[in-house]
């Protein structure tokens, strides 16, 4: 059976979005048009949404707003070289919330706040 994961974030500025994850984080844009965009890997897809395509009685807006996004979400996103992200989030004055840190698995890690707020904790393969 083949699994595809996908998640959806809905953000304010597409542009900034879109630029966060393609520049900073180093993700490769795969597809996209004025209102989204697709980052693709293996079995996931991360798709980053202008949140004006959700109408006033959404469940985002109607019964699951608040000021911060995805509160309760962390999204977990593996990259090759850990030191020039977190060094180019710093750069870009992106909110680190937890500097890098060694987990006892033997990974490495740092969490960021995405320009939406969407919590990230960002890892070494």
């Amino acid at each position: 059976m083949s699994v595809l994961f996908r998640v959806e974030l809905y953000v304010l500025d597409i542009e900034k979005s879109l630029s966060f994850y393609e520049e900073i984080i180093g993700l490769e844009l795969q597809g996209r048009n004025e209102r989204c965009g697709r980052f693709n890997y293996d079995c996931f897809s991360l798709l980053v949404t202008s949140d004006s395509v959700l109408d006033c009685n959404h469940y985002f807006n109607a019964a699951a707003s608040s000021n911060v996004k995805g509160n309760g979400f962390e999204l977990i996103i593996v990259v090759e070289q850990l030191e020039e992200v977190y060094q180019r989030c710093l750069k870009n004055h992106y909110p680190i919330e937890v500097d890098v840190e060694t987990y006892p698995w033997g990974m490495r890690g740092f969490k960021v706040a995405d320009p939406d707020g969407y919590f990230l904790r960002i890892t070494s393969k």
